[in-house]
């Protein structure tokens, strides 16, 4: 499985903000209990709201199973991420993130 994680500018934390406002994602591949960063990629995105945003957010993270982050906005409505392919967390360290994950893969 893969999983973008949204991360805040600079820290290995996850972005405190929504989702779609992160301004940088960390791509992992999760495989057999281990985790694997395969990049970070910037969210050229950012800072835009409307002009069709929802659709070059799932354009530009297309390859990626599960969305991680601290807030979702739009709960899944018209346009939005589905609920399924989300999971909301603490605005906590990369490595706080990656543990709880990686042990409820495995569980």
């Amino acid at each position: 499985m893969r999983i973008a994680i949204a991360l805040a500018k600079g820290e290995d934390r996850v972005y405190p903000g929504p989702f779609g406002h992160a301004p940088r994602f960390a791509i992992y591949q999760v495989e057999g209990g281990e985790a694997r960063l395969l990049e970070i990629r910037p969210n050229p995105y950012a800072a835009l709201h409307g002009e069709g945003k929802h659709e070059k957010m799932r354009e530009l993270l297309k390859d990626v199973d599960l969305k991680v982050g601290a807030r979702f906005g739009h709960g899944g409505g018209l346009g939005a991420f589905p609920v399924a392919g989300r999971r909301e967390v603490p605005p906590v360290g990369l490595k706080e993130v990656l543990a709880l994950l990686l042990a409820q893969s495995t569980a």
